[in-house]
């Protein structure tokens, strides 16, 4: 988990100069640009590492993606397969990664969404964008030979779901203070 975790800081340390040219944070709403700085690079770091693969030439990719489908290689689409191996076979530091990782990482996606834009703010949004993000990377990961797992897809949307409803939640309880505060 360690080793993850000192990657990923790697990664957003090698990102943020690209973001402040980019974003130029200081002339715009400083705390705004703040949250949307830190949600925009753990973003972009969660994606450099868990897209890391065996990049080629886009035909040779669609073809190798096509052999895995017929083949089924690296390829788990029964739900609760592995989480029940996880628990069946339980060792700390793989359960961690694995099960506990796997749905922490999501959280900030889950709750980033609705706190830096106002049009997802919903339930339904919660829900369809908490969905995409892991069906995006499974999705990818069939192309450039990493494991494709429904059990991974499960575990990142309930991530993200906790972070989503929990920001739904805050918010609500923000709301209904200040009703009655007045």
């Amino acid at each position: 988990m360690i080793y993850y975790i000192f990657r990923f800081f790697i990664i957003i340390l090698i990102l943020f100069p690209f973001y402040l040219i980019f974003r130029r944070p200081w002339k715009k709403d400083w705390e705004r640009e703040c949250v949307l700085g830190v949600f925009v690079l753990f973003t972009l770091g969660l994606l450099v590492l868990v897209l890391e693969g065996n990049y080629q030439n886009p035909f040779q990719m669609v073809r190798y993606a096509g052999w895995r489908i017929s083949s089924g290689y690296g390829i788990n689409l029964i739900p609760f397969r592995t989480i029940r191996g996880y628990f069946r076979h339980f060792i700390f530091s793989i359960f961690m990664v694995n099960i506990v990782g796997n749905i922490v990482m999501f959280i900030p996606w889950g709750f980033g969404l609705p706190l830096l834009w106002k049009k997802r703010q919903s339930v339904p949004s919660v829900v369809l964008f908490s969905a995409l993000l892991p069906l995006f990377i499974e999705t990818v990961q069939l192309f450039i030979g990493r494991s494709v797992d429904v059990d991974d897809l499960i575990l990142n949307f309930a991530g993200g779901l906790i972070g989503g409803f929990g920001y739904l939640l805050i918010r609500h309880k923000i709301e209904k203070a200040d009703r009655f505060s007045r």
